[in-house]
């Protein structure tokens, strides 16, 4: 029984620790952004489903300590006038210091097997034998499946025009958007 409760808590601990790292980055060696010197920061998400999208971007806004602009804000459901002709001049005149862009890049699924496992029994006296080997002290076989999505975050500098830092973050099993989202900018932070 101190077993079962063994391999639980181990369990928990795995599924309670982060599951995202940062696999990737590059940063312009030309580029140097002093921690604090960015005012305002444009939030791009690019995702498909719009209701998502405006979620993750909040969340980054809310994480960003209010010095970020969520992109569904500033352009409306227009997301392509980012690409328009002088807009990094006008996000320049609007206070715009730099722009986040997150976008999936990759998204897995594994499956494994977890084979069954099974504990010790009583064997001293053959009465109560049932009792002790009870199915508690078995745990069946499964098939887990393992989502791994894979987020390549650019950061463009409006001043510099161009990237200046680039990372790939892998999440497997995530739990929420906005724990997804909160360990993507602990990670690349």
């Amino acid at each position: 029984m101190n077993r079962t409760i063994l391999a639980i808590a181990a369990l928990t601990l795995l599924v309670a620790c982060s599951s995202t790292r940062l696999v990737t980055s590059w940063r312009d060696p030309s580029v140097t952004v002093q921690e604090g010197s960015l005012n305002k920061v444009l939030f791009i998400a690019l995702l498909k489903d719009e209701a998502t999208r405006r979620a993750a971007e909040d969340e980054l806004v809310y994480r960003s300590k209010a010095q970020g602009v969520a992109s569904y804000t500033y352009f409306g459901n227009n997301i392509e006038a980012i690409n328009a002709p002088g807009m990094n001049e006008q996000m320049i005149k609007d206070g715009i210091d730099g722009v986040v862009i997150l976008r999936l890049v990759d998204l897995t699924k594994e499956k494994t097997y977890v084979p069954g496992t099974a504990y010790p029994t009583y064997y001293a006296s053959p009465f109560g034998y049932y009792g002790y080997t009870d199915p508690k002290y078995y745990v069946p076989s499964y098939v887990r499946t393992d989502v791994t999505y894979t987020i390549e975050t650019n950061i463009y500098g409006t001043k510099q025009g161009k990237l200046v830092w680039t990372g790939t973050t892998s999440t497997v099993n995530p739990t929420s958007l906005s724990t997804t989202v909160r360990e993507i900018m602990e990670e690349i932070h």
